[in-house]
C-alpha cells in the first residue's frame, strides 16, 4: 500500500546549500570566460576580412598596432636588402644609406591615413588574376591557426598562387583587452630542401 504525503508535512525535495551555488556559479563563469578567450581571436580575424571585403578601412585600422607593424614591415624590408649583394664602392654607406632610406618610406606610407592605399596594393598582389573572386572564407579554410602564448595568436594563410612561397602569417597579441595585429609576414620564397644521398661512395 502506497502512503501518500501528509498535508502540512515538509517535502524532500533537494536543494543546493549557498556554498554549492556560489560554486556552481563559478564554475559556469570560468567555461563562459574560457569560451570568450578562446573564440575572440577568431572573432578579430573574421572582422578583419568583413573589413578588407567591404574596404571599411576604419574598423581594420582599429585592429591594428601601428607602431608594431611598422617595425615589422622595416624588419622584413631591411632583411630583403641584406639578400642583395653589396656593391664594391662605399658598401658601408650605401647599406646604411639604403636602410635609412627604407625606415623613413616605411614611416611614411604605413599609417591610418594610406591604409586604403596599402590595401588596394596588396590584394592583386597577393591574388592571382585567374581567382579575383576568391572569398576569405575559403582562405580561411586552408588556414593554420594556433595559440604561440596565452597572449599571443597565429594565423598562417595558404595563398592561391603562391603554392612555393611561405604562407601569409599574421599575427596577434592582446593589448588594452583586445586583440591587435601587430606583425605581417608576407609570402616569401621557400628555401630549397637540401636531401643527403645515402647511396655509398665509389671511391
Amino acid at each position: 500500500m502506497i502512503s501518500l504525503p501528509q498535508f502540512g508535512q515538509p517535502a524532500r525535495a533537494a536543494s543546493l546549500t549557498p556554498r554549492q551555488t556560489a560554486r556552481g556559479i563559478c564554475v559556469a563563469s570560468a567555461v563562459a570566460a574560457l569560451g570568450v578567450y578562446l573564440a575572440s581571436p577568431f572573432v578579430t580575424l573574421w572582422s578583419v576580412g568583413s573589413a578588407l571585403h567591404t574596404h571599411d578601412m576604419a574598423a581594420l585600422g582599429q585592429v591594428i598596432n601601428w607602431g608594431a607593424l611598422d617595425a615589422s614591415i622595416k624588419h622584413q624590408t631591411l632583411n630583403g636588402l641584406h639578400l642583395i649583394p653589396a656593391s664594391d664602392d662605399l658598401p658601408e654607406f650605401g647599406e646604411s644609406f639604403a636602410a635609412t632610406a627604407v625606415s623613413n618610406a616605411v614611416d611614411t606610407t604605413v599609417t591610418q591615413n594610406n591604409l586604403g592605399m596599402l590595401v588596394d596594393q596588396a590584394i592583386p598582389a597577393a591574388v592571382p588574376v585567374s581567382q579575383p573572386n576568391i572569398s576569405f572564407a575559403s582562405l580561411a579554410a586552408h588556414a593554420s591557426v594556433r595559440f604561440a602564448r596565452l597572449d599571443q595568436f597565429v594565423a598562417e594563410v595558404p595563398l592561391p598562387g603562391h603554392e612555393r612561397e611561405t604562407p601569409l602569417r599574421i599575427e596577434m597579441r592582446i593589448q588594452g583587452w583586445r586583440w591587435k595585429i601587430t606583425n605581417v609576414e608576407f609570402p616569401t620564397a621557400r628555401a630549397p630542401v637540401l636531401q643527403a644521398s645515402a647511396a655509398p661512395s665509389n671511391a
